[in-house]
């Protein structure tokens, strides 16, 4: 096998890619210094342990979601229910595209009792989506109902993303999105009726 010369942030991403498809506990380090193009001690110069490359990727992933997708939540050029649409859009994007659902909803549930600073940093993640829809719900609710109705939001959209795997369906993703948008655009509604 061709040993080649990698950087840190490569062996994050193709980590990535086997934590998703092989979960974290049948991952194993010579499973990912083979997608890695390295041997399999050669991993251990770039991280110490599976369990600090795990930490490295939930942050990575935390990370890029912060700035390419919950960003789109905060443009103020934008309404309420063209944000929702284009988080849909990416949302929709990532998951149909990558197998094995979110890797944050499933690493999350997989090490909650063996791994507890895993499910901290993966409840980092999870604040951060919630309060990005937080955000653009309170265009119409005060920040309580906002974040409640975010809380909600994601819930929908992690169980379509399991049904969806489970099915074969992306139709359960679709569904979720447009029942968010529905409640965006129903308190819409609702707010024009009482101007």
């Amino acid at each position: 096998m061709p040993v080649k010369k990698v950087d840190r942030r490569t062996v994050i991403k193709e980590s990535l890619t086997v934590f998703r498809q092989k979960g974290y506990h049948n991952a194993t380090m010579s499973d990912i210094a083979v997608a890695c193009g390295l041997l399999k001690g050669s991993i251990y110069h770039y991280f110490s342990s599976k369990e600090e490359l795990m930490k490295a990727v939930i942050q990575y992933l935390h990370e890029w979601y912060k700035r390419e997708v919950f960003a789109l939540a905060y443009d103020t050029g934008k309404s309420g229910a063209q944000k929702l649409e284009e988080l849909a859009a990416i949302s929709e994007q990532i998951f149909y595209q990558e197998p094995g659902g979110c890797l944050m909803a499933n690493i999350g549930m997989e090490t909650a009792n063996t791994y507890p600073e895993f499910a901290e940093l993966i409840k980092g993640f999870f604040e951060e989506w919630i309060a990005a829809l937080a955000f653009i719900f309170e265009e119409f609710f005060d920040s309580q109902k906002a974040r409640s109705i975010a809380e909600l939001s994601v819930g929908e959209i992690e169980g379509a993303v399991m049904l969806m795997q489970v099915y074969q369906d992306k139709g359960y993703l679709k569904r979720a999105h447009q029942h968010i948008k529905q409640r965006f655009i129903a308190a819409e509604a609702a707010a024009t009726e009482k101007a």
